[in-house]
């Protein structure tokens, strides 16, 4: 699957390879290392909320994963969440169309586990784990073998 339209393969290969922050024009390392910090305070309250609720279905995981997403090549990309998934951008205002998406996202999913898949494609799972290590591991690979493609 073709990363047109997502992000330049050549600049996230890039980064990859040199385990570097995505910074586009005008943002710093800083801008990155806040989104981190944020999803990190978010995880943290959704995980607390999700906790012996009965009035949700996320299980109390997200933290592990951002923790284990910041701490890998996954780290230098900005993070979001949307739809009970971890995903990754290289701008921060992605919804406005400054920062491509990265085709790779982590889901949770109900029974307290992760899957790995496109982004766009979901139904297309690489990978179901209880392990968020395992989880950014897939990912990292998954974004890599694109870019080769």
């Amino acid at each position: 699957m073709s990363l047109r339209g997502y992000c330049s393969a050549a600049t996230v290969a890039k980064a990859l390879q040199r385990g570097q922050r995505m910074d586009t024009e005008g943002e710093s390392r800083e801008s990155v290392d806040a989104g981190w910090d944020f999803q990190a305070r978010a995880a943290v309250q959704w995980d607390d909320r999700s906790r012996g609720s009965t009035t949700t279905w996320v299980p109390p995981i997200m933290g592990a994963l951002v923790d284990a997403a910041r701490n890998s090549g996954l780290g230098q990309f900005y993070p979001f969440t949307s739809h009970a998934r971890l995903c990754f951008s290289i701008g921060r205002r992605r919804w406005v169309g400054e920062g491509d998406v990265l085709p790779v996202c982590i889901a949770l999913l109900p029974k307290g586990s992760y899957s790995v898949a496109h982004k766009h494609n979901p139904d297309k799972v690489l990978l179901e784990t209880t392990s968020p290590d395992e989880a950014v591991a897939t990912a990292v690979a998954a974004l890599q073998e694109h870019l080769q493609a």
